[in-house]
């Protein structure tokens, strides 16, 4: 039996926070700001990650077992681990003698969300799941009205959401949500699932009809649109479903026996149009005025409240913030004898029925693996490719393996590959080992036998810790085990961001320019590359291993977002703002061209590249507003390019600088305007040891480049 570990009113509430990934610094963001709770520890089986965000937020505590927790005095867990995790660790959290506060869902079926809450209640301890959306501020307000009658008896319930979602476009397909064909249900459609059930009560019948389905790799399934009919215990809905939506809309509005409630979740604001006495034309009339003055008054509110906290000189009140602000501390309120939980064990398994419902009928688990064969010694001549399961390592390890090449591909996971990476693996042409940069025992078993490496698997971060670990750290230590290989050349591919192209910089860009020698102003990315390229050198020094240093334009074609930052800053998905004025011909090159120099690089005999670096750039009569321009002819998109002077950009980013300094932002640095101008591309780009070495010919021709490059995303 488990000893009695509940919260009480009279001494704080001690918590420790499980998972330290993106979610859990919102978790502790709150809970470090709300009275009567101390956070205790961080869990998490990576220890560095959970020392890391400990000490981000002043904790003391660090664990990597549930177990280990309540000998630290931990009453209440919050749970901010995939989904997928969310069963098993909850139950072992109530059997340990703690409460659990969890992430949404609380369980992929209605039948665990039961058992969960039946443990809850033998073991006596609380339980409560953050459906954040119920809590988020436009919501309330018409929850608000609609319970002070202000519509009339609530009949119908109409929802909208239309979503991007960024792990689509950036092709990321092993994230959890797109595994199994009804996940998405369960990671984005409970946020209105769950404001529905709060409105109209479980669900009685519904009727969910797929609009729309792609095929994101060989046997990955994933449904974009959806329309749904329900019947609720107190009133029906409709919802219209959109996840990967170019344009966002995400609107609730409800339906009663005297007026309407619409509320805009996106933008915050809530309006509404009720009976009133006068004839029909002047209440369109006033109708639209009160819709109009309503939007407005939030629109000021939302405005205000971002001057506020951009200054420093208010709280943060964004929706979103709200929202998880306000789920958190309602929960531990309820602890401590305040009003009950709107999200506890009841709520959520009802809400997991809607989950259940829409998904009735869809795969419950991943597709299988493809069971690929044994990966064996390498063979002779054996290249081996990091990165080849992405935008341009598909293309080598294809071209390489059409050569009649031995090839080996490293890949972090043997799941969702792409089709070019499938195929030939499973037929034995194309040999598999499953690694990842920081695996060194892997990473040796990949190099063994193996005599050139392509590397392309470089990796980014957010911030520049995390740069220098993957990118700088990575590559280095690459470079390293390839020398103690025997590895007879490495291909390191890298960017021409590592150079400098500025107006004031040298009349032509060619192979033996040097990095940018004031490489420390430009933005992580071009730093993190040319601080790798030197990681690379270094390594390799006084040993056999032959280095390429091979340096991409701006890559171009199927595959990758068609909003590419080489074009300019994309303030929204189809603005796009120019570095500069947009008239100069950009360093374009056609992805397929860029894999096929890689590959003859690869592929060369003799050592006339050995410790040379070589720009992969084409000659291109394309500006960045021709690209944008013809890219809104052919898609239908409502593009435009926006040119502006960089100097006026830098004005707008020195603006944005201030404002960030008097909110007392942490980490503001101010900007460079060398980097502006660097992304300018001022100079053209000479690719001369690519072309007579490698007797490398890229495309070329404006019509057939914009065919097999641009006009793609048509």
């Amino acid at each position: 039996m488990a000893p009695d570990r509940k919260p009480h009113s009279g001494s704080p509430t001690a918590v420790a926070v499980v998972g330290a990934g993106y979610i859990a610094d919102f978790h502790l963001e709150v809970l470090c700001a709300t009275p009567g709770v101390h956070v205790v520890a961080v869990c998490d089986v990576d220890r560095a990650r959970a020392q890391a965000m400990a000490q981000a937020h002043g904790i003391e505590g660090v664990a990597t077992d549930l177990a280990d927790l309540p000998a630290m005095g931990v009453q209440v867990v919050h749970l901010c681990v995939p989904p997928d995790l969310h069963v098993p660790l909850t139950r072992k959290v109530l059997e340990l003698g703690m409460g659990a506060y969890v992430e949404k869902p609380l369980a992929l079926n209605a039948a665990d969300a039961a058992e969960l809450q039946q443990l809850s209640q033998s073991t006596g301890q609380p339980l409560g799941v953050n459906h954040n959306n119920v809590f988020h501020p436009s919501f309330r307000r018409l929850v608000r009205r609609l319970e002070a009658g202000e519509i009339g008896t609530l009949s119908h319930v109409r929802v909208a959401l239309s979503v991007p979602v960024a792990q689509l476009d950036a092709q990321k397909y092993d994230h959890w949500m797109f595994r199994a064909e009804r996940n998405i249900v369960f990671e984005q459609a409970v946020h209105p699932l769950s404001q529905i059930h709060h409105l109209i009560g479980a669900p009685e019948r519904v009727e969910a009809t797929i609009l729309s389905t792609r095929e994101l790799n060989p046997g990955q399934r994933f449904h974009e649109r959806w329309v749904v009919a329900g019947q609720g215990e107190r009133g029906s809905v409709e919802i219209y479903l959109h996840f990967g939506a170019p344009f966002t809309r995400c609107t609730l509005e409800v339906f009663g026996s005297d007026g309407s409630l619409e509320a805009d979740l996106f933008h915050d604001q809530l309006a509404s149009e009720r009976k009133v006495k006068w004839l029909d034309f002047w209440n369109s009339y006033l109708a639209g005025a009160r819709r109009g003055r309503q939007l407005r008054g939030d629109a000021r509110r939302v405005l205000t409240n971002w001057m506020r906290f951009t200054l420093g000189i208010g709280p943060r009140k964004d929706a979103f913030f709200v929202g998880m602000h306000d789920s958190i501390q309602a929960f531990h309120a309820s602890l401590r004898g305040g009003p009950a939980y709107l999200s506890g064990p009841q709520e959520a398994v009802e809400v997991t029925q809607w989950c259940d419902a829409l998904g009735e009928g869809l795969p419950t688990a991943p597709a299988p693996a493809p069971e690929f064969p044994e990966s064996g010694p390498a063979r002779e001549g054996e290249i081996l490719v990091l990165g080849g399961s992405g935008f341009i390592g598909t293309r080598v390890v294809t071209r390489l393996l059409e050569r009649g090449r031995h090839v080996t591909c490293a890949v972090r996971r043997l799941r969702d590959l792409p089709p070019e990476v499938v195929e030939p693996a499973l037929d034995g042409r194309l040999r598999l080992v499953q690694t990842s940069l920081g695996d060194t025992a892997g990473m040796a078993r990949a190099l063994d036998g193996i005599q050139t490496c392509v590397h392309l698997a470089t990796g980014g971060g957010d911030s520049w810790e995390a740069i220098q670990k993957v990118m700088v750290t990575g590559s280095r230590e690459v470079t390293r085990q390839c020398v103690d290989a025997g590895v007879r050349r490495l291909i390191y591919v890298s960017s021409v961001a590592a150079l400098y192209n500025g107006p004031e910089g040298p009349a032509d860009i060619d192979d033996a320019t040097p990095q940018d020698p004031r490489i420390d102003e430009r933005e992580m990315y071009s730093r993190g590359k040319a601080y790798a390229e030197r990681a690379v050198r270094d390594a390799a020094l006084n040993s056999k291993l032959e280095v390429i240093i091979a340096r991409p334009g701006v890559v171009v074609g199927d595959g990758t977002p068609m909003q590419h930052t080489g074009l300019g800053l994309w303030a929204r998905d189809n603005h796009c703002v120019g570095w500069g004025k947009g008239d100069r011909h950009l360093a374009l090159v056609w992805v397929d061209d860029v894999a096929e120099a890689l590959v003859r690089a690869a592929v060369l005999e003799g050592d006339a590249l050995a410790g040379k670096d070589i720009n992969l750039c084409a000659n291109v009569p394309l500006t960045a507003r021709d690209v944008v321009e013809e890219l809104a002819r052919h898609t239908g998109r409502d593009l435009h390019f926006h040119p502006r002077s960089l100097y006026l950009s830098q004005l707008m980013e020195i603006g944005k600088w201030l404002v960030k300094k008097a909110g007392r932002r942490p980490g503001v640095t101010f900007p460079s305007f060398r980097d502006l101008k660097s992304r300018g591309l001022a100079r053209p780009y000479k690719s001369d040891l690519s072309r007579s070495v490698l007797d490398w010919k890229p495309l070329e021709d404006r019509e057939t480049f914009l065919e097999k490059a641009i006009r793609v995303y048509r």
